[in-house]
């Protein structure tokens, strides 16, 4: 049964949470290369999740994001056996700031808001509880549930079955372009969060709109 209120689905990692602030916390373990490592880690990360879906194989985004750390250790010459206590950070990465209050905003005006994410449900549950966001969500949703990453169709899917609606009725927001991408494909209504300002990548699969970051959904009609 359809839920009444707007459906807002959100990415998690680069969208609610800075995927940066990890190594900017463990900046005095690995030092002034930081940027570059969390960098190289980030896309390793994705490329892992893309590369074993297409190969029809399994891998939780736990282990791409171990192994992503490791690879983005060892290409910047740094020691990889720092990777457990770099990677530990990541059950508590900073939510970007206006993200608390604009959620808490949405969920007071009665619409839905669910999380989409190729993050580990045990990995989504630390994520979202450590920032205290919990009890702001109907769902957190993650791929594990149709065996793959995005941006194929059967995890928007995940989307309709969990609110009960047709994609044309889910507002998806990510500031990934490749996951705007596949949100649009698959018939949502997805907003970019660009919030690095970069061009489009992907004209063929455009958003409806582009905002610098969440809080234009509290300014402008959705």
């Amino acid at each position: 049964m359809a839920q009444a209120g707007r459906h807002f689905v959100f990415d998690a990692f680069g969208t609610l949470f800075d995927v940066h602030s990890a190594a900017r916390a463990c900046a005095d373990i690995i030092g002034p290369q930081w940027p570059r490592v969390s960098e190289v880690w980030r896309n390793k990360q994705l490329e892992y999740s893309w590369i074993y879906a297409g190969i029809g194989r399994h891998m939780s985004f736990r282990e791409a994001t171990r192994l992503g750390l490791i690879y983005a250790l060892q290409v910047t010459g740094l020691d990889k056996n720092i990777a457990p206590g770099v990677v530990a950070a990541y059950a508590r990465l900073a939510p970007f700031p206006e993200v608390p209050a604009v959620l808490r905003t949405l969920k007071e005006r009665g619409d839905n808001l669910a999380i989409l994410s190729n993050g580990d449900p045990d990995m989504l549950d630390e994520l979202v509880g450590n920032a205290g966001l919990t009890d702001l969500f109907d769902a957190v949703l993650s791929v594990q549930a149709a065996g793959t990453f995005k941006p194929a169709p059967q995890v928007y899917a995940l989307c309709e079955r969990q609110f009960g609606v047709k994609a044309p009725q889910l507002t998806f927001m990510s500031s990934n372009r490749w996951d705007i991408a596949g949100a649009r494909a698959f018939g949502m209504n997805p907003i970019w969060v660009n919030r690095s300002r970069v061009p489009d990548e992907y004209p063929e699969f455009p958003p409806v709109r582009v905002i610098d970051d969440l809080n234009a959904l509290l300014s402008e009609a959705v």
